[in-house]
């Protein structure tokens, strides 16, 4: 029954007919054995290719699961409008053109529904090949403070601002839902979500595979994903504690270093330059939490716009 699903897994699906039946098959194989605590729903968003046929198609071989259309043509409209859908104490986002490893979620169900946690977080493993690297391993996930999960996601060595392959307690989600940006919506919500969680688990066995193709939506860039980009970045500013400021200047530092041409053509590129020139440079230079690799870069910054 939908109303006693423990997990809803919602997979987001745009002109991926080359991928979706992979990503359907893979999310089955992830949940065997807990098909009965699993509800699973696809939204279609105004695909023009074959994503419709092939969800029907799958539908007639898995009637359970629940399918819908859209033309909201962004993703983060979409993901609120799927979370909506949603019954399950628990949501798991699937981009359409990523896949799981077999058993994975029915491990995880099982740390879900004994430990509760508002954030369960793991490893996303990014696959630029057709067959993964990666058998699933389940690895006990570790418990973190609210301090040590932003500092780690800051970082960026363990996890990112992905929410694709996190489960969130939904409840979390209606109560924060994601931005109407059509890019960089979970680099958006994902850090007021953790300052938001009152249990937030981690492990670094990873079960999601992020397929990494050109034509991603953060790789070409354009001048709403600039404004999206920008907007998020400055609500790390707005909702992180300021303990957190050297960290977040990173955070600047990659925006300049990566988009400065289509800063600069859109407006943006001043109050990139001005936030960054804001740090107190002794500050930033004696943070341990720092890389090296970033001290350097906000020298060089430094030096370069003089």
């Amino acid at each position: 029954m939908r109303d006693s699903a423990v997990l809803s897994v919602l997979i987001t699906a745009h002109n991926c007919a080359t991928w979706l039946d992979a990503t359907l098959e893979s999310v089955i194989a992830a949940i065997a054995g807990a098909d009965d605590q699993c509800e699973v729903i696809i939204i279609n968003d105004a695909s023009e290719d074959e994503t419709q046929q092939i969800i029907d198609a799958f539908t007639v071989r898995y009637p359970r699961l629940i399918s819908d259309n859209t033309a909201l043509r962004n993703i983060g409209k979409v993901r609120n409008h799927a979370i909506n859908l949603a019954q399950g104490d628990y949501v798991l986002m699937v981009d359409g053109d990523d896949r799981l490893l077999p058993g994975a979620i029915a491990d995880h169900l099982k740390v879900l529904t004994q430990q509760q946690p508002a954030l369960y977080l793991s490893k996303i493993i990014e696959c630029r090949t057709e067959t993964p690297a990666a058998n699933w391993q389940f690895s006990s996930p570790n418990q973190l403070t609210t301090h040590s999960a932003i500092q780690k996601f800051l970082i960026h060595r363990e996890f990112q601002a992905h929410v694709i392959g996190q489960y969130f307690r939904r409840k979390l989600l209606l109560a924060n839902p994601f931005p109407p940006f059509v890019c960089y919506e979970d680099t958006w919500l994902f850090p007021l979500l953790l300052t938001q969680a009152e249990k937030i688990l981690y492990t670094d066995a990873g079960f999601y595979l992020y397929r990494k193709h050109s034509n991603s939506l953060s790789t070409v860039m354009n001048d709403e994903k600039v404004d999206c980009m920008v907007a998020a970045t400055r609500h790390l500013d707005e909702v992180l504690p300021v303990e957190f400021q050297p960290l977040i200047v990173c955070h600047w530092l990659d925006v300049a270093h990566r988009h400065r041409d289509v800063l600069q053509r859109t407006g943006h590129w001043q109050e990139v330059v001005e936030r960054i020139l804001a740090t107190r440079l002794m500050r930033f230079m004696l943070n341990s939490a720092v890389r090296t690799s970033y001290k350097r870069k906000m020298l060089a910054f430094r030096k370069g716009i003089r």
